[in-house]
């Protein structure tokens, strides 16, 4: 699973309202009627974060590896101009200069 903090688009530090509320955000941008993958993405981070606890329990436990899209939205985020394309990120993550 990608990071839940970046699908929802709060920072690492974000409360249980902030989460709520980026939540509901994302549902209305994508409803589950228009595009059910990227709801149901969105819908298994809220879960995963809805909570103190969870949100706990989610860095201690359940962190992986950051998946390559995960790194190229931190790096670069989503409304960044000069935002490199995926086929130069493949070459970098592979060594091609």
């Amino acid at each position: 699973m990608r990071d839940p903090y970046l699908i929802l688009g709060v920072s690492e530090d974000a409360d249980d309202d902030a989460i709520h509320a980026a939540f509901l955000a994302a549902i209305k941008r994508c409803p589950p009627d228009r595009d059910p993958a990227a709801y149901d993405e969105r819908r298994k981070a809220y879960t995963t974060l809805r909570t103190r606890r969870d949100r706990l329990a989610y860095d201690l436990l359940d962190r992986a590896l950051p998946e390559p899209r995960d790194v190229l939205d931190r790096a670069f985020p989503v409304k960044t101009p000069e935002r490199p394309g995926r086929d130069v990120f493949q070459a970098l993550l592979q060594g091609k200069p």
